[in-house]
């Protein structure tokens, strides 16, 4: 009996224990205490803003992975982290394959004891193309010219060839024209050959794993490459003659292989016409034109002309002279009742000859050679003319003459009376 007593002590001591421990124990989840914390959010590409499916998310301490999970077709992800991984310095990492970058996440301590938290979008940037700019060409001739780019971003891939492409439509690509040049942290710089007076159109370029990006558009023209021809000076025009002078400036890039003069009754004229040639090379030059006509206008101009084409000065027009002789009448003296004596200067150029001079005289103004007139030899000078037959106490009009292949030229009216 005091044995059977003693179970039922030892039961019921038991069964009271149990009771008191069971009203210790506290349901936390009831309470809204969580010791374990789901973290969800989306992943989502950085440049597209698309979300992206199967990229692992995984909970790691570094060498110690917690929990790996992948992320849905809508790009969302869940992953739990409990009290203890987070004082062991767990953190959420988006481990992507090779097309992305790696990106950490340490949770908010604010999420601690609740049941999940939304750590929002996480994006990531993947590879892409190089993202380059295209500056402005400089030190343009019409042979070359010096292109610019900077590649701002290699993609998260490395550069494997950069440089430019050019063409003369717009928009070219590695398909046409591929100047390369050295990738300088990122700055491009290279000189390209080119034609004259050509319109290019460039871009920046650079090709790494995933493809290749390109600049934006720049265009520019060569310069034409011709010669530069300064202005003429006609310093002197004759009948026949004329002289001038001017400068070949500069070859344009190229040798000047040709240059000189050409001129023509006509606008424009082109060494098609009646030309001087002037050898080759830049410099200064004064020459005559021959075989000019009297009294004609013609139209002048330099040329140079070189591997780009030729150039010409502006038009300059002249007349020759009409090829007549010049003519001053010397003044009458030792006048008597019936006789004076007079005479003339002449002057003619070389290709015009004076083949008759003398003086004309008569009782009325402006006498010419179908009036009274002497025959006082040829050619240039000085001559003097006697005068005869005259009537006294007369007003004569006297005046030099002198005739040449052009016609007949007179001085000076001289006016004088008989004794």
């Amino acid at each position: 009996m005091p044995m059977r007593r003693n179970i039922f002590i030892t039961l019921l001591s038991v069964f009271l224990l149990s009771l008191t421990l069971q009203s210790c124990v506290k349901d936390l989840n009831k309470e809204g205490i969580f010791l374990t914390t789901r973290y969800y959010g989306i992943v989502q590409d950085a440049t597209t803003l698309h979300p992206l499916s199967g990229i692992k998310v995984i909970s790691t301490n570094g060498s110690n992975v917690q929990q790996t999970v992948y992320s849905e077709p809508d790009g969302s992800f869940s992953i739990n982290l409990d009290i203890k991984q987070l004082n062991e310095g767990y953190y959420i990492s988006i481990q992507p394959d090779s097309l992305y970058e790696s990106h950490d996440i340490h949770p908010d301590n604010r999420a601690l004891g609740w049941e999940s938290f939304n750590i929002g979008v996480i994006q990531i940037q993947g590879s892409t193309v190089p993202v380059l700019t295209t500056g402005d060409a400089t030190e343009i001739t019409a042979s070359s010219a010096r292109l610019h780019g900077n590649i701002l971003r290699h993609g998260n891939s490395a550069v494997s060839e950069c440089g430019f492409v050019y063409a003369t439509v717009q928009y070219p690509t590695v398909k046409d024209n591929i100047a390369t040049a050295r990738n300088n942290n990122g700055t491009l710089e290279t000189t390209v050959q080119l034609s004259p007076n050509t319109t290019y159109y460039v871009r920046a370029f650079a090709r790494n794993g995933i493809g290749i990006g390109y600049g934006p558009q720049i265009t520019f023209r060569t310069l034409d490459g011709l010669p530069t021809v300064g202005p003429l000076a006609i310093t002197s025009v004759l009948a026949t003659q004329a002289t001038c002078s001017g400068s070949f400036l500069s070859d344009g890039g190229f040798p000047i292989t040709a240059r000189g003069l050409c001129w023509s009754t006509t606008p424009d004229p082109t060494p098609d016409n009646l030309h001087l040639s002037l050898g080759t090379g830049i410099g200064d030059f004064e020459s005559t034109l021959t075989q000019l006509q009297p009294n004609t206008t013609y139209y002048l101009r330099a040329y140079a002309r070189n591997l780009s084409g030729i150039a010409y000065s502006d038009t300059y027009t002249f007349t020759t002279l009409d090829g007549l002789p010049t003519v001053t009448t010397t003044p009458v003296t030792d006048i008597t009742s019936n006789s004076a004596l007079s005479g003339g200067t002449v002057h003619t150029e070389p290709d015009f000859p004076v083949f008759q001079r003398g003086v004309c005289f008569s009782t009325q103004p402006m006498p010419t050679t179908s009036d009274s007139h002497t025959s006082d030899g040829a050619g240039n000078g000085s001559f003097i003319s006697h005068l005869s037959d005259l009537t006294p106490g007369t007003t004569y009009y006297v005046r030099a003459y002198a005739t040449n292949v052009n016609g007949t030229t007179y001085g000076q009216q001289i006016v004088f009376v008989t004794q």
